[in-house]
């Protein structure tokens, strides 16, 4: 006998929640009604009708299938923990992965021959930690090898301040799911004790790609880049060929900023603030500068906050 899909599930979940008269007979439900044979399509074979006990009867099936109660059932949690309530544990929203990220703690929070290493933790576990020791600063890293060098970097004198404050999080990619980073950012945004002191910023390539991806993450009101950008970004038009001049034209690689076309088009669209002026430099100089370039060539950073 066939067994419910999530998607399938969902359906019944929904129809018995809402205590729906009917609904309409796509593909998903003539299959669950083939199985159960519960409720009654109309003459068209466009819609099931609903009526009297077959609710409790499609909640019955459905939890003598998958273990769920579809009345009492959560699937925005681990496996391992959905495992416990019923038989289809790959349900879970929150995927092996998707509840950990890579992250460097303050020198506070470690043992003292630890500070060199990176953890990999759970998002409650950095949420704890984050409360435990009053933490208000936390920067996510776009590149796994910036984020494995990141206190190799230079930082100008009041960041190097902040950092040794900070939580530094890898964003994810690749065999490090984002899906990690991106959860911790809403875990937080919705702790009524860290949402209105954490301040959370990004360190990002200098291009389209990094400012989007910057802009993208939930709470971020900073962004990580070159002192030499404030010194360069105000430049008008008309005084373009100065940033020739500029140690930053010597990393830039235009060829790269062309192929980003899709995140200009993103940017061009939203809402950036005091970020827009740095935007409108990026792609007056056509500038995609990779973190990899920084650290190489040193270059001092420094924090642009999206607001003045």
């Amino acid at each position: 006998m066939a067994k419910l899909t999530k998607t399938q599930f969902n359906a019944i979940q929904t129809v018995v929640f809402n205590r729906s008269p009917r609904t309409k007979l796509t593909n998903n439900w003539q299959k669950i009604f083939d199985q159960f044979a519960i409720g009654e399509p109309d003459g068209a074979g466009k819609h099931l009708y609903f009526s009297g006990k077959d609710y409790d009867l499609l909640r019955e099936m459905a939890q003598l299938d998958t273990g769920f109660d579809v009345q009492n059932v959560s699937f925005n949690q681990p496996r391992n923990t959905l495992a416990a309530q019923g038989k289809k544990e790959k349900y879970a929203n929150i995927r092996p992965d998707a509840n950990y990220v890579l992250v460097k703690l303050p020198p506070q929070c470690y043992p003292p021959f630890a500070a060199q290493y990176s953890l990999r933790m759970t998002v409650e576990q950095v949420e704890a930690v984050c409360l435990q020791f009053n933490l208000l600063h936390l920067i996510v890293v776009e590149n796994l090898d910036s984020f494995d060098e990141f206190k190799h970097f230079q930082f100008e004198q009041s960041l190097g301040c902040v950092i040794q404050q900070a939580v530094i999080i890898y964003r994810g990619s690749g065999a490090h799911s984002p899906a990690g980073c991106k959860r911790l950012l809403h875990v937080i945004a919705q702790n009524e004790v860290l949402q209105p002191i954490m301040q959370i910023s990004a360190f990002t390539d200098l291009d389209p790609a990094g400012l989007q991806i910057a802009q993208l993450l939930q709470g971020c009101r900073y962004l990580i880049a070159p002192t030499l950008v404030n010194e360069s970004a105000p430049l008008l038009p008309q005084q373009a060929q100065l940033f020739q001049q500029s140690p930053l034209s010597s990393l830039n690689d235009p060829d790269d900023f062309d192929k980003q076309w899709r995140q200009q088009k993103y940017l061009d669209k939203v809402t950036l603030h005091n970020w827009r002026k740095l935007v409108d430099w990026l792609q007056q100089h056509r500038i995609s500068i990779k973190q990899q370039h920084m650290l190489a060539h040193q270059l001092e950073l420094t924090l642009i906050p999206i607001q003045e």
